[in-house]
């Protein structure tokens, strides 16, 4: 706010009462109060009453009362008790008594329709949307059919006097960007109760994976796991594919493992150490490896290997695709100075396939087809020598279904790298039914040298970081598709009030529609991932060969336009 001649702070414009003051409502207080804003809190339970005159002086607000105080001189009032729609409607009746003429009301309902409270509130209704309270800096704002343009204008005036950015959006249950991100963080809590990856595990590689500054795990925790089911639990009721909240939660809940509030969730909050691992075995990895495949994931894993000090034999199809790929290897190790961080590392390409035999690890990397890998995984066992470690860094296929013709169940398990392999710190390992316990602690100490972090988890399509991504973005599309936002909009909200390093749209058109639809198909044909079938715009996308960057000038976005100005017949 601007200063007053003498150094005095000008006084607020505007008097906002928030009513009810959990955890929702003091976030709201706090960044309110904290923006300069007059704030009165608003509550009938003497403990939330306690807990707002306890906020530090900067953030506390300007009065607290018991309702209906606070409302009547307001001139907005934010809405902001739990989820369930009957109580936010006996709220907003009770509220719509005291309002002077004119006065907005926001409401924080997710799941609930603006159609279905404005019975109750009023005809100047808005929704204030977002995932989690705290860090506020953007919302997602959703308009009643009834609001006036000088209460929206009023609304909009009162978030930039706070520093929020509104992203007008329709008024949908789960809103745009909630709506996908609960999605993928429901999908992070099945994975959790069905054993399948640890919490850590989870969070790890979706933050290394996807660029996240926190896991999914620790949003929920920060959410609230009550409140996230609380506002899951109606979400799967909707035609948007949403799976019911995972067990987990309701398990944590009777617990009393709250999340970040209570001081454990998914995670533990009362202690300055954070969460324990427990440290896996050593073992010597070996020296000797071969990268089988000479694409673009082949020549990275090759590139990450020799950095990593192994003497590294590059294994192509042909000679012309070896020296090919030893090309790109050698440039990229020159341009870096990476020729001396290998130390005495050797590398080499060859189409020689008797460099099998006197290797200590065999990683393939060849096309994601099925057979391919098996004919190739059949050869490993047949000319391998025995204790070498047999890996895949297949994405989506299964582990067990690519390895079985080497008949050494104990040796073979799954190395997911993720593109760019010598940037990206995550490996996603992935035992085989059979795999050694000593074989995993052998992939670890490989990865640990080359400067990766590894997560384990178990056999099925997509592993972790690919069963979460792609539904959302799966998602994402349907809400294309239904007209309910552009794709600037989409992307726009998705990281401003979602906090993603990249909106879905740009996402999709770097790994590519095909690579999409491939992945999801897989996703959707293993029931234990839960995955909705394709979306039919994916599907459309691929069709019309708009993949994203790998066919410049056809994305997403373009195939949108076009098909706004000449729709495309649905037998296309």
């Amino acid at each position: 706010m601007p200063d007053q001649p003498g150094g005095a702070v000008a006084p607020s414009p505007y008097t906002v009462a928030v009513v009810g003051l959990g955890g929702t409502g003091l976030a709201l207080v706090r960044r309110l109060a904290g923006a300069g804003l007059t704030v009165v809190g608003v509550d009938d339970d003497p403990a939330a009453v306690d807990r707002a005159r306890e906020l530090s002086p900067s953030e506390r607000p300007h009065a607290v009362t018991h309702f209906p105080a606070g409302v009547t001189e307001a001139d907005l009032v934010i809405e902001a008790v739990p989820e369930p729609a009957a109580l936010k409607r006996l709220v907003l009746a009770k509220v719509r008594r005291h309002l002077r003429p004119g006065t907005p009301v926001l409401t924080t309902a997710l799941t609930t329709s603006l159609a279905d409270l404005e019975d109750a509130a009023g005809p100047d209704l808005f929704a204030l949307r977002f995932l989690r309270a705290d860090g506020l800096d953007a919302v997602e704002v959703a308009r009643a059919p009834g609001a006036g343009d000088a209460a929206a204008d009023r609304v909009t005036r009162v978030l930039a006097a706070a520093g929020i950015t509104p992203h007008q959006v329709v008024d949908r249950p789960g809103s745009l960007t909630p709506g996908l991100l609960l999605g993928l963080l429901n999908r992070a809590a099945w994975m959790v109760h069905d054993g399948y990856a640890t919490a850590e595990d989870v969070d790890t590689a979706v933050r290394l994976g996807c660029g996240w500054r926190e896991g999914p795990l620790a949003v929920l925790d920060a959410i609230g796991l009550d409140t996230a089911r609380d506002v899951l639990s109606p979400l799967a009721e909707t035609a948007d594919g949403h799976a019911a909240p995972a067990p987990v939660l309701d398990e944590l809940i009777a617990r009393g493992a709250l999340g970040r509030k209570s001081g454990r969730g998914f995670h533990r909050y009362d202690r300055a150490d954070g969460p324990r691992r427990p440290v896996p075995p050593t073992a010597s990895p070996g020296r000797r490896v071969v990268v089988v495949g000479s694409g673009t994931m082949a020549t990275g894993i090759a590139e990450s290997f020799v950095r990593g000090g192994f003497d590294t034999t590059l294994l192509a199809r042909t000679e012309e695709k070896a020296r090919a790929a030893a090309e790109r290897v050698e440039f990229a190790l020159r341009r870096t100075g990476a020729d001396q961080e290998g130390g005495e590392a050797g590398f080499t390409a060859t189409s020689d396939r008797s460099v099998l035999g006197t290797v200590d690890i065999v990683v393939e990397a060849v096309v994601e087809d099925l057979e391919v890998k098996r004919r190739l995984f059949a050869e490993l066992g047949a000319v391998c020598a025995p204790r070498t470690l047999l890996a895949t860094s297949t994405s989506s296929l299964p582990v067990a279904a690519c390895t079985e013709p080497a008949g050494r169940p104990a040796d073979v398990l799954g190395l997911h790298f993720f593109n760019p392999a010598p940037v990206m710190r995550l490996v996603e390992l992935v035992p085989a039914e059979g795999t050694s316990e000593h074989n995993l602690a052998r992939a670890r100490a490989v990865a640990e040298r080359l400067g990766k972090q590894t997560v384990q988890c178990g056999d099925r399509a997509g592993f972790i970081v690919n069963a979460l991504l792609f539904p959302y973005l799966n998602q994402a599309l349907e809400l294309l598709d239904a007209d309910e936002t552009t794709t600037a909009a989409l992307d726009a909200s998705a990281r401003a009030v979602g906090g993603q390093p990249l909106g879905p749209v740009r996402l999709l058109d770097t790994v590519g529609a095909d690579v999409a639809l491939e992945v999801q198909r897989r996703l959707q044909a293993d029931p234990r991932c839960r995955a909705p079938e394709p979306a039919p715009l994916l599907r459309r996308l691929v069709a019309a060969e708009h993949l994203g960057r790998k066919t410049p000038g056809k994305g997403t976005r373009t195939y949108l336009t076009s098909r706004t100005a000449a729709p495309i017949p649905a037998s296309a």
